[in-house]
Order: C-alpha cells, then structure tokens, then sequence
C-alpha cells in the first residue's frame, strides 16, 4: 500500500507545476538545452519574426512610397530642344526658275512649374540662327524670344484640392494601410497570447495524466501482490491492468496535443526549432470592464472601425473633387515675353533684355460639355458609395458594442469558472484521499479508486482549462476593446523613411 500512496503523492504535486519536472519533449535531440519562452518573449518574437506581419508593414511602406510618388507632382519639369537642318524648295516666280535654301540651327529650352492653385507656369527661351538663300536683309540672322507664360483653371480644376488629389488619396491610402498593419498585429499578439496559454493548459494537462499513469501503475502492483497472496480475486488485477492502459492512452493523446501545440506556436513565430515554456501557471489578472468606457476606447481605437472611418474620408475627398467636375472648365491664359533679332547672337540678346520688342496676351477659355452626363453620374456614384459606407460604419458600431457587451460576460462567467474549478479540485482530492485509505483496509474497490483518481485528474484539467480560458477571455476583451497593442506595449512607429527602423515596437 506504500506504493499507492507515494503515487497519491506525485498525483498531488502534478497540480503544482512550478514544483513538476517539464515534459520530457523540452528537449532537442541532440540533448541541447531548448530556449524556454515567456509570454513577454512569445510576444516580442510575433512581432518581429512572424511573416504576416512583416509582408503587411512591407504593404504600409509602400504605401507611403506613394505618398512620396504623388509629391512628384510639384518637380518643376526641364525641356532642352536641339535641332539643325537644311531646307531647299523651288520658287514659284513669274518670269524665271529659282529656287531657295535654309541652313538653321535651333535651341528650346522650357521649365514648367505646377502650383497649388491648378495653375502651371512656364518659361521658354527659344533661340534661332538662320543662313538663307536667297539672303534677306540679315544674314545670318539670330532670333530668339524669352515668354513666360501662366494658364490658371477658374472653375474646373482650381484650388489645392483638385490639384493635389494624387497626394490626398495616398495619403488617406496609407493611412488605411496603417490601420490594416494595427489589425494585422491586433491578430498576431491575439493568437500568441491565446496560444501560449492554451499550451501551458495542455502542457499541465499532459502532467496531470502523467501522474494519473503513475498511480495507476502502483495500483496495478499492489493488486498483482494481493493477488499472488490471495487476497484478492484476479479480477482486481485484470480491472487495474485495463485502468492502467486507458491512462497510458489518455496520456499519448495528452502529449500528441501538447506537441502540436508547441508547433502552432512556433509557426506563429516563424521558428523551426524546438521551444518550450516558462515553468507555471497562468496568473489571474483582475480588470474591471465598463461597457461605456470599452466601447468607447473600441470606437477610438479598434483598427477596423478607423479603417471604415479613413475609407469614408477618403469617399469624401472623391465626393469633393466629383463635384468640382461639374463645374465648365474657365481658364485664364496670360504670357509675357520678348523678341529679338540680329546679325550677331550678342544684338539678339541686346534686343531680349531692352523692352522694345515686349509681347504680352492675356485670355479666358471656356469649356463645358453639354449634359455633362459623365461628370454629373461620377458625383452621384461617388456620393451613393459614400452613403453607403457609412451605413456599413454604423453597423460596425453596433457590431462593436454587441462584441464589448459578449467579451465582458465571458470575463464573468470565466472567473467564476475558475473559483469552480478549485472548489471541485479540493472536493476531488478528499475524495481520492478518503477512497485510498478505503481500500487500504478493504471498503473501496479497485473499480472506485480508479474512477475517483480519473475525478481528480479531470479536476486538474478543469481547473488548468479554466484558467486558461479566462486569459484568453482577457485577450478578447482587449482585443475587441482595441487597447490590445496599448496593454502589450506595443506602439506604432512611425519611421518610414528609415527601412531598417520596424514599424511596430514593443517595450513591456
């Protein structure tokens, strides 16, 4: 009977895991030791090793690549020209037959500027040198003429709005792209964290049946002994027999659940080696949830209503500039220069720098399709997916509210879960206890020592279960709350420009 109750003993010490030797799976097959992981360490490596979420911040930086790309609009535009040639033609002359040559040779050169209000502003500076035949009064002769030039759209097209819209939209893009970077790592952090609790359930789970194979093995020779002696019918030995391999079964599916944890986890964390995990149970964090206070923390915070909110603004942007095409397009054309000409290329500039020769023209051009279907259809279309979105945001909100409403009853229901589950471990040990000492003096069967060990063992992995439930249910509350990233630490950086620099830090 000795041997039963020093398995009563690990039995027991199977329900404190700080005190249990890790499963023997913690170990490489080379016999080096495996790295052991806290839950700080699991959600530090998501982040920086999980492959979703790196492609989604490579998505976020090309996102404001864009941004950078739309700028590009305001590069001031250089055109050089060179061109030298020889026209010959006949001349339709009355009394004889001729014909005239040209040599030239002619340089451009242009610089185009946009601005803000939609105008584009210009200056050319064209220069010509002419060697005719037959030769008119100068030749050669050198021209040249410096316009600058301004066309401003009035209607169509002014303002910054419309003019920097390519900007607008990249920006707003981005801006979405962040928030699906933040729902991206919202997954990430929810998965792990609920990984890592779920695996220490099983790994406890896998103790616990470890225990219940070890007392059951003592209970197999102490039967097997009293059997041999005749105290007992061989039946007590056949029934231990079968009690032991039924644990010995629960137990590989024990170990076969824990494994395939451990690889869920490590896929999370892009690892390809073996992990194990830090000694203990989960804790039991006490919060105090407020239906008010979450969901508005979950209106201000959850990505996925800032995504819709960014969608509609930037459907606003487009309802904006939609509208702005309604408008008939009224341009003012106005351009200033001067011309020269001379014998030398010197007289032709003495000429562009002196204000004889100025030119100067200033004009409005009016444009406006009748009916304007296309541009009157867009703004339609643009205001009824508007409208739209904003139905959808509003069904988020009340989506939202319902999920901040369920997440703080499973914080409920699961703490008190867990206060059950003691209560059912302290009256399983007495039982098994009492049942022990039972059949030490020959009032228990072996059938009832077996069933009540199976009660505590189920016990422990109820408790186990439960208080990996209600972490996981803490998860939950603060993911749909959207304070996940702030309660894990971890912030958004926003460190374009910097490649090397990650996009989301974590800082426990």
């Amino acid at each position: 009977m000795r041997c039963i109750y020093m398995a009563f003993v690990l039995v027991l010490l199977a329900g404190f895991p700080v005190a249990a030797q890790p499963p023997a799976d913690t170990f490489s097959p080379s016999g080096a030791s495996v790295p052991t992981l806290t839950l700080n360490d699991v959600l530090r490596m998501a982040l920086e090793r999980n492959l979703d979420l790196q492609a989604q911040q490579y998505d976020t930086r090309a996102g404001d690549a864009e941004v950078s790309k739309a700028y590009g609009l305001y590069d001031p535009v250089l055109d050089l020209a060179y061109a030298e040639g020889e026209s010959r033609q006949r001349l339709n002359l009355q009394f004889y037959s001729a014909q005239s040559r040209e040599r030239y040779r002619q340089f451009d050169l242009g610089l185009t500027q946009k601005i803000p209000t939609g105008a584009d502003l210009s200056l050319e500076f064209t220069n010509l040198r002419s060697d005719q035949d037959p030769a008119p009064g100068m030749n050669p002769s050198y021209e040249g003429e410096l316009t600058f030039s301004l066309v401003q759209p009035l209607l169509r097209g002014f303002g910054s709005t419309v003019t920097e819209q390519d900007i607008l939209f990249a920006v707003k893009d981005r801006d979405i792209s962040i928030e699906d970077l933040r729902e991206s790592a919202f997954l990430v952090l929810a998965d792990s964290r609920d990984t890592f609790f779920e695996v220490l359930r099983l790994r406890d789970n896998v103790r616990y049946r470890e225990a219940s194979v070890a007392l059951a093995a003592s209970l197999l020779k102490e039967n097997r002994a009293r059997v041999k002696a005749g105290v007992l019918p061989r039946v007590d030995e056949l029934e231990a027999e079968f009690g032991l391999k039924q644990r010995e079964r629960d137990l590989l599916d024990a170990q076969r659940e824990y494994r395939d944890g451990l690889d869920g986890l490590a896929l999370l964390l892009d690892l390809k080696a073996p992990i194990a995990l830090v000694d203990g149970q989960p804790g039991i964090p006490e919060i105090h949830p407020d239906l008010s206070e979450g969901y508005a923390e979950a209106l201000a915070k959850r990505p996925d209503v800032q995504r819709r909110l960014r969608t509609i603004e930037r459907l606003e942007l487009q309802s904006r500039i939609a509208r702005n095409e309604l408008l008939p397009a009224l341009d003012l054309a106005a351009s200033y220069g001067h011309k020269g000409l001379g014998r030398d290329y010197s007289d032709n500039l003495r000429d562009l720098g002196s204000n004889d020769f100025r030119n100067w023209e200033v004009g409005l051009t009016l444009s406006y399709p009748l009916g304007n279907r296309e541009a009157r259809h867009e703004y339609r279309r643009s205001e009824f997916e508007r409208k739209g979105r904003e139905a959808q945001l509003g069904q988020l909100k009340n989506q939202v509210h319902t999920e901040v409403q369920a997440a703080i009853r499973l914080l409920g229901v699961s703490r008190k879960k867990i206060d059950v589950s003691a209560s059912q471990l302290a009256f399983a040990e007495e039982k098994l206890r009492t049942l022990l000492k039972r059949k030490e003096v020959g009032l228990a069967t072996t059938r009832q020592v077996l069933e009540g060990e199976e009660d505590y063992a189920l016990a422990q992995t109820d408790q186990a279960a439960a208080l990996s439930d209600y972490n996981k249910a803490v998860t939950e509350y603060y993911k749909v709350t959207g304070q996940l990233l702030d309660q894990e630490h971890v912030r958004f950086v926003d460190e374009f420009k910097n490649e090397s620099q990650p996009l989301l830090q974590y800082k426990p």
